[in-house]
C-alpha cells in the first residue's frame, strides 16, 4: 500500500512539472532540414570494406603455390607432383545394376517434383535479382 502511495504522489509530480514546461513550435520546415542534415551526415560517414588480402596479392600466391608444384627444382628431373597413369579399360567390364527397374513413381508424382524444381528455380532468381536491387540503392 505504501509503494502505491509513493507512485501517485510522483505521478501527480510528473504530471505538474510536465504542465509546467513550456510548448516549442518547430520551424515550417523542421522535418526537410533534419533530413538533410541527416542525408550530409551519412554521406560523410560512409564506411567501405576492403580485402585483408587483395586480389594481387591471391594472384601472386596462386602463382607461386603453382609453380612449387608443376616446376622441377635445380638438380632434379621431376617435379614435386608424379602424373599417375591410369589404365581405364576395366571400365566395359563393370556391370550397373538395374536399381531404377524396381522403382515407380506415378505420373503425378513425377510432375509435382519437376514443377517444384521449376517453381524453386525460378524464386531463387527472383529473389537475387531482389536482394541485388536493395543492396545498390
Amino acid at each position: 500500500m505504501e509503494e502505491d502511495k509513493h507512485i501517485d504522489e510522483l505521478d501527480a509530480f510528473a504530471k505538474k512539472y510536465v504542465k509546467e514546461i513550456k510548448q516549442e513550435k518547430t520551424s515550417f520546415n523542421f522535418t526537410a532540414s533534419l533530413m538533410d542534415k541527416i542525408v550530409m551526415e551519412d554521406k560523410k560517414s560512409v564506411y567501405k570494406t576492403t580485402a585483408l588480402i587483395s586480389k594481387k596479392v591471391w594472384f601472386i600466391l596462386a602463382c607461386i603455390f603453382t609453380a612449387f608444384l608443376f616446376v622441377p627444382f635445380k638438380g632434379s628431373e621431376k617435379g614435386l607432383i608424379k602424373i599417375i597413369e591410369i589404365d581405364f579399360s576395366f571400365i566395359h567390364k563393370i556391370q550397373i545394376p538395374t536399381i531404377f527397374d524396381a522403382i515407380s513413381v506415378s505420373n503425378i508424382t513425377f510432375f509435382a517434383i519437376l514443377l517444384f524444381g521449376f517453381m524453386m528455380m525460378i524464386q531463387v532468381v527472383f529473389l537475387k535479382n531482389h536482394f541485388e536491387k536493395r543492396m545498390h540503392e
